[in-house]
């Protein structure tokens, strides 16, 4: 249970990284992102994955799951884009395995 606990904090916070580094230094404008874009980012992508940190942190698998399934939208969005923003759907599609495998250890133990 450490190991999911420490691979869906790692998972959260580099899909939190990855997200904030593609939105601050985007590598086809190599300009920062507009403000309403900013914040449809952060209320559909950065916002869920603080949810799931805090749920792999505190073993809250539920939390990880919802945060999951709120990220999948802009994921879904992003896949169909070309080069680096299709790599955004890693993070939710992991930490809803995570917290999948999690929920089954926690109810049968």
């Amino acid at each position: 249970m450490k190991f999911m606990r420490l691979i869906g904090t790692v998972v959260s916070i580099g899909s939190l990284l990855f997200c904030s580094y593609i939105l601050l230094f985007n590598p086809y404008t190599h300009t920062s992102a507009e403000p309403d874009v900013l914040t449809s980012y952060t209320i559909m992508y950065l916002l869920p994955m603080f949810l799931t940190g805090y749920g792999s942190f505190s073993v809250k698998p539920i939390w990880l799951i919802i945060g999951s399934i709120w990220a999948l939208p802009l994921s879904l969005y992003c896949l169909a884009t070309p080069d680096v923003f299709k790599y955004l759907i890693i993070g939710p599609m992991l930490v809803v395995t995570i917290g999948i495998i999690m929920f089954k250890n926690t109810r049968t133990s």
